[in-house]
């Protein structure tokens, strides 16, 4: 897995907006407020209001999100994300929604390992692959 740095660790834990695709490539971007870093290479979304956002997931899990201050983060990050509603990320989520946001009650857990970065500052690098698991 790509490993995140504290940049972009500070930037992912911000607002940012989750692309998802169904099976058939319909696609899907919603804005998220509520993540979490567990780890360097580890964030998770709580599900509180998603319904396509998970449809789509536990079709097709892959992700892409961009930040809302992409002038801040110039970064895309690709990821695969899989969907949780017990074990111990789910346990983080509703530890720390009851701390952040105690009259939420999280359904699940969208858990995101990132595979690839990419830039998306204007210029000669925009689009340009930073990062890769491979």
């Amino acid at each position: 897995m790509v490993k995140l740095n504290e940049e972009m660790q500070k930037a992912l834990s911000g607002l940012l907006f989750l692309a998802t695709a169904s099976k058939e490539g319909i696609p899907n971007v919603a804005p998220m407020g509520a993540n979490i870093i567990v780890d360097d290479e580890t964030l998770i979304i709580s599900d509180n209001f998603m319904k396509k956002t998970i449809a789509n997931i536990k079709e097709n899990p892959l992700v892409a999100i961009n930040v809302a201050d992409c002038r801040a983060c110039s970064l895309q990050f690709k990821g695969k994300a899989e969907y949780v509603t017990e074990g111990d990320y789910f346990e983080v989520t509703k530890k720390w929604m009851a701390e952040k946001m105690p009259n939420i009650k999280p359904k699940g857990a969208v858990v995101i390992k990132f595979v690839e970065i990419y830039s998306v500052k204007p210029g000669d690098n925009a689009g340009k692959l930073l990062e890769t698991d491979d």
